[in-house]
C-alpha cells in the first residue's frame, strides 16, 4: 500500500494535508483537535474515501470488488458534498459517482498542483 507521503511527494506535504483535514473537522464539526487528528489518521490508514477523496486523484478497483466496476477512476471535481465527477477511461467515459462507491477502490495516485 502506498503511503500518503508517497502519494503527495513528501512527508511535509502529507503533514500539511492532514493538518488541513484536522482543521476542517475542528471548525466544521466542532471536534476536539486530538479527536479530529485520530479520525484523520484512522481514515488515512484505512484508505477511507470520505476524508481522502479529492479531485485530481486516481482510484483503482480493489481486487475483491465486482468486475463490472470500472478498473480505474480519475476524480475531476465535486458535485455537491456526496458526489464526484469521475472519468473511467473506458466504456462509460465521464459520470457522476456517489462518494460511497469509492469504498470499492483504493487511492493509487494523487495529482497535486
Amino acid at each position: 500500500m502506498t503511503t500518503l507521503a508517497e502519494l503527495l511527494g513528501s512527508e511535509a506535504k502529507a503533514a500539511q494535508w492532514k493538518n488541513s483535514r484536522v482543521h476542517r473537522l475542528v471548525i466544521w464539526h466542532r471536534l476536539d483537535p486530538n479527536t479530529a487528528l485520530d479520525i484523520v489518521e484512522q481514515a488515512v490508514a484505512a484508505n477511507n474515501p470520505v476524508l481522502l477523496a479529492e479531485p485530481g486523484q486516481v482510484w483503482t478497483r480493489r481486487p475483491d470488488a465486482g468486475r463490472a466496476l470500472p478498473e480505474v477512476l480519475y476524480l475531476t471535481h465535486w458535485l455537491g458534498t456526496e458526489h464526484l465527477v469521475a472519468e473511467d477511461g473506458g466504456r462509460t467515459g465521464t459520470g457522476v459517482l456517489p462518494l460511497v462507491a469509492l469504498y470499492a477502490y483504493e487511492l493509487d495516485y494523487w495529482d497535486q498542483p
